[in-house]
């Protein structure tokens, strides 16, 4: 079992992104969110079957949104096959 650290980007994000997140990220926190760093992660295999589920936000640098996911997993060989992915963050409080 090998387990990897992926940053989801196709181009860097530009750095005012990375610091509205980081803003938003803090305030998610702020507000006593059970687990601000949760995420829905999206991705697509070589077949273009879309599979999501919930992963937790490691990191975010300037490279991008950082995760840690097993190479033989159902989305580890999704990003193998397509590194593409959306995120989504649900952040009741914020609203």
């Amino acid at each position: 079992m090998s387990a990897i650290a992926v940053t989801v980007h196709a181009v860097a994000p530009p750095a005012a992104v990375l610091q509205e997140f980081r803003t938003l990220l803090n305030a998610a926190r702020a507000s006593g969110d059970t687990e601000p760093t949760a995420m829905t992660l999206a991705t697509a295999g070589a077949d273009g079957g879309i599979s999501a589920r919930t992963v937790l936000l490691k990191d975010v640098d300037a490279r991008g949104f950082v995760f840690y996911t097993n190479l033989t997993s159902n989305k580890g060989q999704d990003l193998l096959e397509n590194p593409r992915a959306a995120l989504l963050f649900l952040w009741k409080a914020l609203r």
